[in-house]
């Protein structure tokens, strides 16, 4: 999306007029196969991909998988399993507690071979959840 935004300013009696040119590059998707629910997120810098499962009743960590894709990079950066699960079980902790829900997950699926920080997977569990939640649509896959 690009949008332009025209703002006026007064100072000292002159108007001034000032154009700023804002671009949005982050395009996000939620798509859905079977009980995966999938977000990702394609942005000019780093490409990210997070898939949940919902699980009803379920005392232990949810079971993290690599998803491989075809011709992956070689990121030395990957974030690791474990860190993975952190970051998705925080995203989880803080979206239950925000909506008052005890939503819980039996499976993680995430690229390894994708840049980025490992907090992203935080802010994609929230915004997956937060759309779950929100009744809005899963294109089927």
């Amino acid at each position: 999306m690009i949008r332009l935004k025209a703002v006026s300013m007064a100072r000292h009696g002159k108007i001034n007029f000032n154009i700023y040119l804002l671009i949005k590059l982050d395009n996000m998707g939620f798509t859905k196969k079977d009980n995966i629910y999938k977000i990702s997120r394609m942005t000019g810098n780093h490409d990210s991909f997070l898939g949940i499962s919902f699980a009803e009743n379920i005392e232990h960590n949810p079971e993290v998988i690599e998803v491989q894709i075809r011709n992956p990079k070689k990121n030395k950066n990957q974030p690791s399993k474990d860190e993975v699960l952190k970051q998705v079980l925080a995203g989880l902790k803080s979206v239950n507690q925000s909506l008052g829900t005890n939503y819980k997950l039996s499976q993680i699926y995430y690229v390894p071979s994708l840049d980025g920080p490992s907090s992203i997977y935080r802010s994609l569990t929230r915004r997956l959840i937060f759309h779950y939640h929100s009744g809005n649509e899963f294109k089927e896959t």
